[in-house]
């Protein structure tokens, strides 16, 4: 893509922050399509070559991420793994948010790879907090009754990643209005949850 707008930091500031918000949501294929995309020289794609990230390009480190990325999505699935499956993942899920966000602009040097970094924590952990509280709550004894409406979501949040990754790359303003999205959808779900709090509270008083 020789369009000099695809290429530009500002389309690379809002890839990177679409790519981080997702990585919330799944820690693995964000990271790895990017390294592919990345590869192939794919749209605003950043190129690695010549940058701290230049492993990513590598065969065997995209085999590798997305084989990671295939065990989560498989394990996600799993009602009764809900509670250990987020334990383990949270953290690894922020901390390729920044990754994933330093490695969009791994071409314009340190200081921006930096910043974003820090900035792609914060979005993947505002994505998976708000993820995390739409999902169905597994009861001992019945998952057999939130199976159902677990992998269904699950199964969106996979369409989300799959399609959000290559939306982002194709058109990068989209990844930008997404992590506002996220940001308000977070900010909307703690007003409510305050409301809730703030009612349960008058009525025992």
């Amino acid at each position: 893509m020789d369009n000099p707008v695809f290429k530009s930091i500002y389309a690379r500031v809002c890839m990177g922050a679409g790519l981080a918000a997702l990585s919330g949501v799944r820690a693995f294929l964000p990271v790895a399509f990017l390294a592919l995309y990345s590869r192939l020289e794919f749209f605003s794609a950043p190129v690695l070559s010549g940058t701290p990230f230049a492993f990513l390009e590598k065969t065997w480190v995209i085999i590798l991420l997305f084989a990671l990325a295939a065990m989560e999505i498989t394990t996600d699935k799993i009602p009764g793994w809900a509670s250990l499956h987020r334990q383990i993942l949270r953290p690894i899920r922020i901390a390729l948010g920044g990754l994933v966000f330093a490695v969009a602009m791994a071409p314009d040097g340190w200081i921006p790879m930096v910043i974003c970094a820090v900035a792609g924590f914060g979005i993947a952990f505002l994505a998976e907090h708000a993820v995390h509280s739409m999902r169905p709550g597994v009861q001992a004894g019945s998952a057999q009754v939130e199976r159902a409406p677990f992998v269904l979501l699950s199964l969106y949040a996979d369409a989300l990643v799959l399609v959000g990754t290559l939306l982002f790359v194709l058109v990068p303003l989209i990844g930008a209005l997404f992590a506002c999205f996220m940001f308000l959808f977070v900010y909307r779900l703690r007003q409510r949850r305050k409301r809730k709090h703030k009612g349960l509270r008058i009525l025992k008083g």
